[in-house]
């Protein structure tokens, strides 16, 4: 069985609730990511910003991005997370479960060591390998990329 520290993405740039918007913004744009992990003094993982967070809290808020920080438009979103030491499934199951598309890696003191996305996970499946394979990740792919109206806060 593989493990998420075989698939996940190792050279990541987190951000903390001080930062702002724009430069959240700029780190995804440098980086060609649409996620940056939000860590507090520890460097443990406390958020996740996507790219289109980004977008909608700064529209909501009728604010520039460089007038809002991560604490701006961060409130309230859980944070689910996996260990490197986890199997690739284990996290699929998470992803499932909650509908996101990213999570966090965490070391064995908590520390932030990755991100694991559907694109790791997709880019590690043998279908020839692993006949389960396929049909987790059909199932996980149809929960994560519904519709999340009940989610929308009104505008």
């Amino acid at each position: 069985m593989k493990k998420v520290q075989d698939i996940m993405s190792k050279t990541v740039h987190a951000c903390t609730m001080d930062t702002t918007l724009e430069k959240a913004t700029m780190i995804m744009w440098n980086n060609d990511c649409g996620c940056v992990p939000i860590v507090d003094e520890q460097e443990k993982p406390i958020g996740m910003v996507t790219d289109r967070d980004i977008a909608m809290g700064s529209a909501l808020q009728h604010k520039p991005q460089w007038e809002l920080q991560l604490r701006d438009i961060t409130n309230g979103h859980s944070l689910f997370s996996c260990r490197t030491t986890d199997d690739v499934e284990r996290a699929l199951q998470t992803m499932k479960d909650h509908a996101v598309r990213r999570l966090p890696v965490v070391d064995d003191m908590g520390k932030l060591a990755g991100v694991v996305s559907i694109g790791d996970i997709l880019a590690s499946a043998d279908a020839k390998a692993n006949t389960e394979w396929p049909v987790q990740t059909l199932g996980m792919l149809q929960a994560v990329t519904g519709h999340h109206m009940e989610q929308r806060p009104q505008a």
